[in-house]
């Protein structure tokens, strides 16, 4: 990534604002804290990030719009001696200004931000604020508390939201954005071939988890997408089960779900593997229906498809292979032993947001992830790629990756 990116991300929201004339706020967001004087990992407002490039607490973005044409400026903390010998550096003007592009001269201090806003507000008696978080009434967020303050002090001002605007420009991926998904999937290869290599009873779904955490470190200190989910025997049939805390045992699949970060930019793959490296007859059987469902999400997939449509195409599949496998009566069973959806949008987040009710856009990187829970088997099988979305097919992004019975069986006996 280079400022180029968000420069050019921010004008093409502007672009997709229908407001002639007004006043656009971001911020990175605040530390949340954990408990006395430590406070949670900071996770950056990943639609800030989008169109600044910049991680660091506490910094907000003004954008003048007046028709296309719009001014930046970016509100960063001021140098404080105390602060960087206990905590660590924070950026400078001008190294704010190298990350986002905008002009060094418009990047002011903190103290200055409310003064200046109130300032625009006054002159162009229109707001538009990310209001992601009223989705989620149990968290807070810089722009619903701007949007309580400004109706309480301003109750004339409009004030629109433009969450919906972000998300359509992220769901389209542009070049640099699929090489850095590229880069976290081909390390999350590694780290899977890793776990490969070193599975065997006895162990510890932990300990085995730890090798993909010391070969993503080892490969550019890339921090994971989210937590690990190691899941062995019937542990598999609980979707989210993270716990990772239970011994492995001869004869048992194991399930990882899991992926790493390359620029923000998430790889979320799902591999199930024998942990002695062979599968048993019944093991084997579940694991082809499930494999044959995610080669036809990769064969159908496209632009111009919903989420809906490609998960009714991966039930017609999986019902009819278990209905095959004398494995359900009748297709409405199905909805006992797969009970997610198909897909979803990658990208800064794992469960990228998106318009789920719209076609997916040419670019959309998405999930490929069928899946079969037989808890009365203590089997839990789900495939998962990372599918680039074209107008007439799906790259996968994830495809040397292995996962036929034969190649993984061939691999680990190695």
């Amino acid at each position: 990534m280079n400022n180029k990116f968000y420069k050019l991300n921010r004008q093409r929201l502007i672009q997709s604002i229908p407001y002639e004339k007004c006043v656009v706020v971001l911020s990175s967001g605040y530390p949340i804290n954990r408990s006395a004087d430590e406070d949670y990992e900071f996770q950056v407002n990943n639609n800030f990030y989008y169109l600044t490039g910049i991680k660091q607490p506490n910094v907000h973005l003004i954008m003048l719009k007046e028709g296309q044409q719009h001014v930046d400026i970016l509100y960063i903390d001021e140098y404080d001696e105390l602060y960087e010998k206990w905590m660590g550096h924070r950026l400078t003007k001008k190294e704010a200004s190298n990350i986002s592009g905008v002009y060094m001269s418009n990047i002011a201090y903190l103290d200055l931000f409310e003064d200046d806003l109130y300032t625009f507000i006054d002159e162009y008696q229109s707001v538009c604020l990310d209001l992601e978080s009223k989705r989620n009434t149990n968290h807070n967020s810089f722009g619903l508390a701007l949007k309580d303050e400004l109706s309480v002090n301003l109750p004339e001002l409009s004030i629109n939201d433009i969450y919906e605007n972000i998300i359509e420009l992220r769901t389209s991926k542009q070049p640099c954005e699929v090489r850095a998904l590229r880069n976290a999937i081909n390390t999350t290869q590694k780290g899977i071939e890793t776990l490969m290599k070193n599975a065997k009873a006895g162990m510890y779904e932990y300990q085995l988890e730890a090798y993909f955490d010391l070969t993503i470190k080892q490969d550019g200190n890339k921090p994971t997408s989210f937590k690990t989910i190691a899941a062995s025997g019937v542990n598999a049939t609980t979707l989210h089960y993270s716990t990772n805390n239970c011994v492995i045992k001869d004869g048992d699949l194991i399930l990882f779900d899991l992926g790493c970060k390359d620029e923000g930019y998430c790889s979320d793959i799902t591999r199930t593997f024998p942990v002695n490296g062979k599968f048993s007859p019944l093991q084997k059987k579940i694991y082809n229906i499930v494999l044959k469902a995610n080669k036809k999400i990769c064969e159908v997939a496209k632009a111009g498809m919903t989420l809906k449509e490609l998960q009714e195409i991966c039930i017609d599949v999986l019902a009819e292979g278990c209905l095959k496998a004398k494995l359900i009566k009748e297709k409405e069973e199905i909805k006992k032993y797969y009970f997610h959806g198909v897909s979803h949008t990658i990208g800064l987040d794992t469960h990228d947001p998106c318009l789920r009710s719209k076609p997916l856009p040419v670019n959309a990187v998405i999930s490929n992830e069928p899946g079969l829970y037989f808890k009365e088997y203590n089997i839990g099988i789900r495939i998962e790629d990372d599918l680039l979305l074209k107008e007439d097919k799906a790259i996968n992004l994830s495809k040397n990756i292995i996962k036929s019975v034969s190649s993984i069986e061939k691999f680990m006996k190695k």
